[in-house]
């Protein structure tokens, strides 16, 4: 059976701060205490199983070095200045 578009989206946020987590050679209690929460949330996000708000993605994202779009798969793009005609 293959996943809903909500648990892949969750699924893939899990793995990313997983691999972010552990690159930086964090423990998923020090993760939690650097964006003040429990273990036992960041272990139900790395599942995939945590429902996120903005602020837990951006305080997760903030405490990996990280743009809150790049936990989602997304890469952080800055935009050139528009050139005016």
């Amino acid at each position: 059976m293959s996943k809903s578009p909500l648990g892949a989206v969750k699924a893939n946020l899990g793995q990313r701060v997983r691999e972010l987590r552990r690159s930086r050679e964090l423990s998923q209690a020090q993760l939690a205490a650097r964006v003040a929460s429990h273990q036992e949330f960041i272990s139900d996000v790395e599942r995939g199983e945590a429902n996120l708000t903005l602020e837990s993605l951006v305080r997760i994202a903030t405490a990996l070095g990280v743009e809150a779009v790049e936990l989602l798969g997304a890469k952080s793009r800055r935009r050139a200045p528009r050139k005016r005609a």
